[in-house]
């Protein structure tokens, strides 16, 4: 019992300090289903040309993904949004993407790994309510053409 004490003493301070759970949270199959959903309705909002490669801004009323696009492959991009804008197309791709079967937990968000053909090409952010997070801060978003 005297073990026992200082094993509880150390649990009680954690949960006290804020190192419990910061919010309810819903389980890893709902994320996995809400990111589905959000997938399943990203449209093209624009296109850019950058060098030999265009970039595809995707989302729905908003901004959630960047993606370069080469040789027909999408491929991560994570830098920032360059080059010339050009007029809206259907691009093929967007049917195969799928997500990766695992979801990252952060403080505040959830994140979800978008696939092409087996390829992490991006990453998709869920607030706690698991609504999209936007690719910009607001404010900063590109301008679409």
């Amino acid at each position: 019992m005297r073990r026992l004490g200082p094993l509880l003493l150390v649990l009680a301070a954690g949960l006290a300090l804020g190192e419990g759970p910061a919010w309810p949270r819903p389980s890893a199959e709902t994320v996995l289903l809400r990111c589905q959903e959000v997938v399943q309705g990203l449209r093209v909002q624009a296109l850019y040309r950058e060098g030999g490669a265009f970039l595809v801004l995707l989302g729905e009323e908003r901004p959630l993904l960047l993606l370069a696009l080469e040789e027909g492959r999408p491929l991560p991009h994570a830098g920032p949004l360059r080059g010339r804008p050009l007029g809206k197309r259907p691009l093929p791709f967007l049917r195969e993407l799928t997500l990766a079967r695992q979801v990252v937990v952060l403080a505040g968000e959830y994140r979800c790994f978008v696939l092409h053909r087996g390829r992490v090409v991006g990453v998709l952010r869920l607030g706690p309510d698991l609504s999209p997070l936007p690719l910009f801060p607001p404010g900063e978003a590109p301008p679409l053409p």
